[in-house]
């Protein structure tokens, strides 16, 4: 655990890989999460607008289905770091 992070929602990272994840009765906010989570992070790794991340993302992240468990639903978006420019 990071105490100097302030997250709102899970994230991970992979030796080649970001991961955010969203969770949410409703699928379509649960991928809204893990999508604006992946944008915030791209915002802090590299020197690109919001506008700019979002288009990176919509290009080179995938996203999944992580659970459908009960009412909750979840959803976990990757973005290899290959496409994140470094600042």
């Amino acid at each position: 655990m990071r105490k100097d992070m302030k997250l709102t929602a899970p994230r991970a990272e992979k030796p080649d890989a970001w991961i955010t994840m969203g969770f949410d009765e409703d699928l379509d906010d649960a991928v809204k999460q893990a999508l604006r989570d992946m944008i915030a992070l791209v915002c802090e790794h590299s020197n690109l607008s919001r506008q700019d991340a979002y288009t990176l993302c919509s290009l080179a992240a995938d996203l999944r289905v992580t659970q459908m468990v009960d009412l909750n639903k979840g959803i976990h978006c990757i973005l290899p770091k290959a496409h994140l420019p470094r600042r």
